[in-house]
């Protein structure tokens, strides 16, 4: 005969409350949990209504550090997007309930003026039926990876622009040094082999010849000097520089010729108003493209600049737009920024502006292009990251 003992009610009950199954859940859901908090990616997830269902850690951070809100299951996620952002967003959630992926890159730049860069994808969520039953919003920060890529690219560029530059110093040696030294030489021949027989007017001649090609080696010295500076590292502290201020400085600089030709600067930065860089070299840019519009201007109106902003993906643009003598580029494609290359001798000039800005432009990460058509103005076109 075999005895059972008789179990509690309290017993019964917690054993039909807590079976194998539901242990097994809860262990599951708790290395979930634990696999979720402890990821390299950021994730939120959320419904078709858009409220929020559930984060892990790295989410709650990111959102307190970038948005300087703290996530909380029940709220709307697009509590968390500006205005002007959320137009796109939508349009992604559109991709997204049709079957699509949406995955891109962003930069965020935080209030240290450090760049941080981030892999975001929005994810489907569907049901057994099939049915769209929320999203997942993962982010995965990549700023290592990122600028480690961007710092290979640079060392890239930087290697074909030396290169280049190496076919320009070689010319400007060839043509801007060697030609005076040739005349200095055979003057000072001159001078030594006839010089006793010669009048003091002639002497005085030869003299003025020497002293002309003397000047010529020491300003080529001396732009040579200031482009091989240009070329240095950019051991300038970088800070914030407000675009408008920028234009101010530059219309105190240029005020006498603005005043003079009537010059009408019009600026729009409403969509960005300043960057980190380093304050000479961006003001450097806004003067050197600014009085270059100012002096091919056409003869008969006004200059009239306009000079806007606007992000582009993960880049800062400026627009330097004039309604002047404008460029043939089908000629002069290949030379615009070029050393000493000049398209217009009826102005002043050594053709040294819009080279520098080129390297300006480049030793702040950057790039410039040029839209142009003989007789209806030029627009110069920069980006930054």
């Amino acid at each position: 005969m075999s005895f059972r003992k008789k179990r509690s009610l309290s017993e019964v009950t917690n054993a039909k409350n807590h079976t194998p199954n539901d242990e097994a859940l809860k262990k599951s859901e708790a290395n979930l949990r634990t696999v979720f908090d402890n990821t390299d990616s950021a994730y939120i997830l959320f419904g078709t209504d858009l409220q929020i269902l559930s984060f892990n850690l790295l989410a709650q951070q990111y959102s307190e550090e970038n948005n300087k809100k703290s996530l909380a299951i029940g709220k709307y996620i697009n509590e968390y997007f500006s205005p002007e952002r959320w137009p796109q967003i939508m349009e992604m959630l559109k991709k997204l309930s049709k079957g699509d992926t949406v995955s891109y890159e962003l930069s965020v730049v935080g209030d240290n003026g450090v760049t941080k860069w981030h892999h975001v994808r929005w994810l489907n969520v569907k049901n057994k039926g099939n049915k769209n039953w929320g999203y997942i919003l993962a982010n995965k920060d990549i700023t290592e990876t990122k600028t480690a890529a961007l710092e290979r690219e640079r060392i890239t560029n930087d290697l074909t622009q030396h290169n280049r530059d190496l076919e320009q110093f070689t010319y400007i040696i060839s043509h801007n040094l060697r030609a005076p030294v040739a005349n200095i030489l055979g003057l000072t021949n001159i001078l030594k082999e006839h010089g006793q027989g010669m009048d003091a007017e002639s002497q005085q001649e030869v003299i003025d010849r020497i002293f002309t090609s003397t000047k010529n080696i020491d300003t080529t010295i001396t732009d040579l000097n200031q482009i091989l500076q240009t070329r240095k590292p950019v051991g300038s502290k970088k800070e914030k520089v407000e675009f408008e201020a920028m234009v101010d400085a530059v219309k105190t600089s240029l005020r006498n010729i603005i005043t003079l030709e009537k010059v009408t600067i019009d600026c729009d930065f409403t969509s960005v108003d300043s960057m980190f860089t380093t304050r000479s070299y961006l003001y450097s840019i806004f003067y050197n493209l600014t009085s270059n519009s100012i002096k091919y201007r056409k003869p008969d109106i006004p200059p009239l600049i306009t000079i806007t902003s606007r992000k582009v993906d993960d880049k800062i643009e400026l627009r330097f737009k004039d309604n002047g003598k404008g460029i043939d580029l089908d000629k002069n494609a290949d030379d615009i920024f070029g050393l000493y290359k000049r398209f217009d001798t009826s102005v002043e000039g050594k053709g040294m502006g819009l080279f520098m800005v080129k390297t300006q432009v480049a030793a702040l990460g950057g790039s410039i292009q040029i839209e142009s058509k003989l007789g209806e103005g030029t627009e110069f076109i920069l980006q930054f990251h």
